[in-house]
């Protein structure tokens, strides 16, 4: 053996052993190894961890994660995970873990204390494809749930796109009204169809004629052959959601005037903080519908109470 292939061993071993990351226990306190490029080496001292109780954990998954326990908490490379059973934890499949009450995903996430799937029972979990997943009529993406009536239809387009028989899906949002059979997808949150071009669930606000509420004559005008419009001055200054949500909508109140009657309301998620609520109407001539957009402002501090720009807007379509 050379010189230069021990030296070459030498330094193989000494970086192997000095990138260590893990779990280690010591005396009565249970540590957390891990590299940085910047500062190297170090370990961190995981304060509520029980070292008489604590052992690794290992899965069958191809998740990069460093799982610990003990009698009472889960940890994930270091970090106490709040308000799960470390004793009843497991795998399913496709980055989704349960315990006795709940079930999570670890796949992405901005919070990975913040990773639960609410609302439905981990017993019922089947595996489509990663990320998606369903439960009854709930269809899941990541930690995200969604109602679909034809659920059993579903087929993935991609890790964010879905579709079913009626239905297109952006993540956890139905694009409702959206031509399955035209539909194509373009980016991870953008896709058009025969009629209309869509982002965030929702179809794309330049598809929408800018029109003034105070100019605008809903009485005069036959509002099912007229093209999508957005009213932009309904609204001078910010306002709180909750305050504002259960408020009647202008344009729903001038379409009741003209015989429209309400078939479905929704209170959905848009952009962000970002809202929409969504009200399908009808008459003998044509479907419509209108959606009242609430618009977080992210350049007022986050305690502000009235933070939303509101806009309305409203597309019909002939029977």
């Amino acid at each position: 053996m050379t010189i230069q292939q021990v030296i070459t061993i030498v330094l193989t071993v000494s970086i192997l052993t000095s990138c260590r990351h893990g779990y280690k226990v010591e005396g009565d306190k249970v540590y957390y190894e891990y590299w940085n490029e910047g500062s190297g080496q170090n370990k961190r001292l995981i304060e509520q961890a029980d070292a008489k109780t604590f052992q690794n954990l290992t899965f069958d998954c191809d998740c990069d994660f460093e799982f610990g326990k003990d009698k009472n908490h889960l940890f994930i490379d270091g970090e106490l995970i709040k308000n799960i059973d470390p004793n009843t934890f497991k795998f399913i499949g496709n980055y989704i873990f349960r315990d006795k009450d709940s079930a999570y995903f670890f796949g992405f996430y901005n919070n990975i204390n913040d990773c639960v799937i609410k609302g439905i029972n981990p017993d019922e979990i089947k595996l489509i494809k990663y990320p998606w997943a369903k439960v009854d009529n709930f269809l899941i993406h990541g930690r995200d749930t969604v109602s679909i009536t034809d659920i059993n239809a579903f087929v993935p387009i991609n890790d964010d796109w879905g579709k079913t028989k009626h239905y297109i899906i952006n993540k956890n949002q139905i694009l409702y009204g959206a031509d399955v059979e035209t539909f194509k997808v373009t980016s991870s949150f953008q896709g058009n169809d025969k009629n209309y071009n869509y982002e965030f669930g929702a179809i794309s606000e330049d598809d929408f004629k800018k029109t003034s509420y105070k100019t605008f004559d809903f009485y005069k005008k036959d509002i099912c052959v007229t093209e999508p419009i957005v009213l932009v001055d309904f609204y001078d200054s910010l306002v709180s959601y909750m305050d504002d949500k259960n408020k009647p909508i202008e344009i729903v109140e001038k379409l009741k005037g003209k015989n429209f009657a309400i078939s479905n309301i929704r209170y959905l998620n848009w952009v962000g903080e970002s809202k929409i609520i969504r009200v399908s109407m009808t008459n003998t001539k044509c479907n419509c519908i209108v959606e009242k957009l609430y618009r977080y402002d992210y350049s007022r501090p986050s305690e502000t109470k009235n933070i939303f720009k509101v806009t309305e807007r409203i597309h019909c379509e002939s029977k």
